[in-house]
């Protein structure tokens, strides 16, 4: 499977002390997703701390659809409360992982000699 990553990597990278439950799914999900969206054309070097930050972000992701009630929002006097939607998370899951991508890889130049972001559409 593809992997970007390695827990020591992950924990070098962030400065944590450890990886999150289901580390290699969340490992083989950010590598794959930076695949597709660097249309295969990496070197590993280059996309190891964009990967390690899109793994905490899924890990994120899935631990607030876990919760029980994900609290958006809260008026007191009022007293209302607004709670996150799994679709609510999984949007701004992808939109945190395309905005890394654009951050960290942007101006990164894959095998080919292209931007890794270009897909060949001009």
């Amino acid at each position: 499977m593809l992997k970007y990553i390695n827990d020591k990597d992950y924990k070098e990278l962030l400065g944590v002390g450890s990886i999150p439950d289901n580390f290699n799914k969340y490992v083989i999900d950010a590598s794959v997703y930076i695949n597709s969206k660097t249309f295969n054309r990496i070197d590993i070097e280059d996309v190891k701390y964009a990967t390690a930050l899109i793994i905490e972000k899924i890990a994120d992701a899935e631990m607030q659809k876990k919760e029980v009630g994900n609290l958006k929002s809260q008026n007191i006097e009022g007293w209302s409360e607004t709670y996150s939607s799994p679709e609510e998370i999984e949007k701004k899951l992808e939109e945190d992982k395309i905005s890394i991508i654009k951050k960290y890889l942007s101006n990164i130049i894959g095998k080919d000699g292209q931007p890794l972001l270009y897909c060949g559409v001009g």
